[in-house]
């Protein structure tokens, strides 16, 4: 009589499309989504907390809007460039591209589906990295590389197939370094999935800031201009 090997028993390791299916099912249906406004405040970047609005449409336009002590700072990404106003330097109210490396930034964040979808279409390449753990729970690892060759990590909670840390290069204090991000408290938003609390911090360190989103709002009107860099004359 054969008798199996107890490893036999064990569960096979997921395949990357399966995580990527579960993944999909489990954030709802994103496709009928055309555009959101998060309304949010930002905890830990000053000595209060920062309210911040975040505007997005399919393709890829984003806008951010930061209120300090009264005055708005914006950053947006029309699709094609980015550019910004900022009240607190001399001449910041003209509107002015973006440096390099945050406009990059910025339109890869503007991706309005996020780095799992598409991937193809997109050039990045993604691959599983395995069995882990994020605070103390089962996850899997998802290994990903933009086409530029910049390297990424998502994990994706074993149980609900949600996105809860990324591991990818972000912009500190003008310098390219590598950051945590982790999602939670997801919440239902007209069948949609979306994280309300993001903690953000050096890869490895303790020190975060959170983001905490108070309201969200689904299939908004948002007017495309809101993306347009403003013509100054």
């Amino acid at each position: 009589m054969l008798l199996a090997s107890p490893s036999s028993h064990a569960n096979p390791a997921p395949t990357l499309q399966s995580l990527l299916d579960k993944h999909a099912q489990a954030m709802g249906p994103v496709s009928k989504v055309q555009s959101r406004r998060l309304r949010m405040r930002l905890i830990g970047l000053a000595p209060f907390a920062l309210p911040l609005v975040v505007e997005a449409s399919r393709p890829a336009l984003m806008r951010k809007d930061v209120t300090i002590q009264g005055s708005v700072q914006v950053t947006a990404y029309d699709g094609k460039q980015s550019w910004m106003t900022d009240p607190f330097v001399p001449g910041g109210m003209k509107p002015a591209p973006l440096p390099a490396l945050e406009a990059k930034a910025l339109a890869d964040e503007a991706d309005f589906d996020g780095i799992l979808v598409g991937s193809t279409a997109k050039g990045v390449k993604l691959a599983y990295a395995g069995p882990a753990t994020v605070d103390g729970k089962p996850a899997h690892a998802l290994g990903v590389t933009r086409a530029d060759g910049s390297a990424a990590t998502i994990w994706l909670d074993a149980g609900s197939f949600l996105e809860v840390k990324r591991t990818q290069p972000g912009l500190v204090m003008g310098a390219m370094k590598s950051i945590d991000i982790f999602s939670s408290d997801y919440r239902l938003v007209d069948g949609v999935r979306i994280a309300h609390r993001m903690e953000i911090g050096l890869t490895g360190a303790k020190d975060r800031m959170s983001i905490v989103v108070d309201a969200a709002e689904l299939n908004v009107r948002i007017d495309p201009a809101r993306f347009a860099r403003p013509q100054v004359k």
